[in-house]
């Protein structure tokens, strides 16, 4: 099994460790180590062609020794951006450039089994096309705007608020760090020329009692209800530690939503976040989360077993 990710990567251990109790093969790769300033050693050579009608060759760490052409199945989790930091403007992008479309081109495109292919996750992040598939398949979504016209965003809000505001992507890293921007209620009086400057996502406020985060590996299905103390907009943005969980029994039929929201994108994981009406119960489609986190659940070992069980079978 080949695990994608960066050294920090405590989600990635997790099924590491199960992998490693059932005696199977890992071989962890930060494709970023590649640049020969980090230290990384990382050196390969891939060859298709003659008599070889798929990649092979070796991709060498200082410790370990993969054949390409043994790989049963990769595990993309969080690798680290592309550096080349030693290197100046369009040479450093070249470089970056060049890592992209070759190292990680045939480490995408080896013919086997992908959790989640690249290509399947980039599709997947777009929030657009998350509420198209969604109202396709049946699922219950806010009344929402995406937009940039500041008449439309200020009549939306004055039409279906309470409303909130949430990025489309989040903030870029930079120096090495990540932001967020949390979900945010927003009144008509609130907006401003600002929002001519760039797409916004606007949405009804769902006035719930909690949260669901909904674990999807292969055919295996773990939800739980996630409640935050004074029942914040975003549970993010409080203190994890705080956070209580409930085992979660889905509704009739909403495994099989699941299910076929994954295969619309071609997907074998995904982290549902929906939100639980106050009233009736209900859940309302959030997003999904082609590439989340999950190991801070309470039935983090039971996932990472369903992991494990997906990569072994390749």
């Amino acid at each position: 099994m080949l695990v994608l990710t960066s050294l920090e990567d405590v989600t990635a251990d997790l099924v590491i460790a199960e992998l490693g109790q059932r005696d199977v093969p890992v071989v962890r790769v930060d494709p970023a180590d590649i640049d020969p300033m980090t230290g990384g050693g990382l050196v390969f050579a891939a060859r298709i062609g003659a008599d070889e009608d798929r990649w092979g060759g070796e991709l060498r760490a200082p410790c370990r020794v993969l054949d390409l052409g043994r790989v049963r199945s990769v595990y993309h989790r969080r690798p680290s951006p592309w550096r080349f930091d030693h290197l100046e403007g369009r040479v450093r992008d070249f470089a970056r450039r060049e890592a992209q479309h070759g190292l990680a081109g045939v480490l995408f495109h080896l013919p086997i089994v992908h959790v989640n292919a690249p290509s399947a996750t980039a599709r997947a992040e777009y929030k657009p096309a998350q509420l198209q598939v969604a109202a396709d398949l049946g699922f219950t979504i806010p009344a929402t705007l995406i937009t940039n016209d500041l008449r439309a965003a200020r009549e939306f809000a004055a039409d279906h608020g309470p409303v909130v505001y949430k990025s489309l992507r989040g903030v870029p890293p930079a120096d090495g760090h990540t932001g967020a921007i949390w979900t945010q209620r927003i009144a008509a009086t609130d907006l401003d020329k600002s929002v001519n400057v760039t797409a916004h996502l606007f949405q009804q406020e769902i006035d719930k009692v909690a949260d669901a985060r909904i674990t999807v590996v292969g055919p295996r299905v773990f939800a739980s209800m996630i409640e935050a103390p004074g029942a914040p907009l975003d549970w993010r943005a409080g203190d994890w530690e705080q956070l209580t969980y409930t085992p979660l029994d889905p509704p009739e039929g909403l495994r099989e939503q699941l299910h076929a929201y994954l295969e619309r994108f071609g997907l074998l994981f995904g982290c549902f976040d929906f939100a639980i009406d106050r009233r009736t119960g209900h859940l309302t489609f959030i997003e999904c989360n082609p590439n989340g986190q999950w190991g801070f659940l309470p039935d983090a070992d039971a996932i990472a077993d369903a992991f494990a069980s997906l990569l072994q079978a390749g």
